[in-house]
């Protein structure tokens, strides 16, 4: 056991024995080729825009009710901790 870790000591301050591996660079779109039109792609947009489920009506308001909720109460939580936070900073320096 010791003489595994004696040699694997040794291989490791050795340093690498191999030189690295250049960096390889990503290869370039082929925007020559047919089927890649700004037609194409505005045909595959409408293609995922059909399959996109959008929230009705009453939904909508809700989400959005839902949201508008609570950006208020997060924001009168930190404007709460803003005034302590003040009010401490007044004791503490006079």
């Amino acid at each position: 056991m010791a003489r595994q870790m004696r040699r694997a000591m040794a291989r490791n301050a050795a340093g690498p024995t191999r030189a690295a591996a250049p960096t390889r660079l990503l290869p370039r779109p082929d925007l020559a080729r047919r089927g890649n039109s700004a037609g194409q792609f505005l045909r595959e947009v409408w293609s995922e825009l059909r399959k996109v489920v959008f929230p009705t009506r009453r939904e909508l308001f809700k989400l959005t009710g839902l949201v508008i909720g609570v950006s208020v109460a997060i924001g009168f939580l930190l404007g709460g901790v803003d005034f302590v936070f003040a009010q401490l900073m007044r004791l503490i320096l006079g």
